[in-house]
């Protein structure tokens, strides 16, 4: 069995997919405390913290257990760390952002089990079309970008504003599957 310290529906529906047991537990790292630029180093720092943080509530209870924590981060056109929406307003100005331009995902995902860690970084590039007012206006109206990095949700709604991707569908998701599965593997916590 697999925890899986993430409250996210989709990476549970991401394992689920792939045939993962697994177990939902808590970690309570603030990733506010993090102020790296960098997206991929800033995303590693977020899964060690969120991996320490889970270990500590777990209080070794499962230590037989494989504990995997992941965090995506959105890098805007203008280069910078694009969080969760704010409100309304933000999302929209994400979303104006974002039109007609590529910005990149970056999921990191770090297993631990048996006294190894592994961390692997997945970089996805994501294309919107050139987005009418109308479209920005009626999609964040709907309330589909509140709590996704980015403002937006690949496997909802805004699917239809993306003209092209290259790299992994599932890093964007929030789970880079193909990774995840290849650390499970190499720690032979499968």
């Amino acid at each position: 069995m697999l925890l899986l310290a993430s409250a996210s529906q989709r990476r549970t529906e991401l394992l689920s997919l792939i045939n993962i047991k697994h177990q939902v537990v808590n970690q309570e790292f603030d990733e506010s405390s993090i102020k790296i630029k960098d997206p991929i180093l800033c995303s590693q720092e977020l899964v060690r913290g969120k991996n320490k943080s889970a270990k500590s509530l777990l209080n070794n209870s499962q230590t037989n257990y494989a504990l995997l924590t992941s965090d995506t981060l959105v890098f805007s056109p203008s280069r910078e760390i694009i969080g969760k929406p704010k409100n309304n307003e933000h999302n929209t100005k994400m979303l104006e952002e974002f039109s007609g331009k590529t910005h990149s995902v970056f999921s990191s995902v770090m297993v631990s089990f048996k006294g190894r860690e592994l961390i692997k970084t997945c970089k996805t590039l994501v294309t919107f079309k050139e987005l009418e007012s109308k479209e920005i206006n009626e999609y964040v109206e709907s309330g589909a970008g509140v709590g996704k990095a980015g403002g937006y949700g690949i496997h909802g709604p805004a699917g239809m504003f993306i003209s092209k991707i290259e790299g992994s569908y599932t890093n964007v998701v929030g789970l880079p599957v193909h990774e995840t599965y290849e650390i499970l593997k190499e720690l032979k916590a499968l």
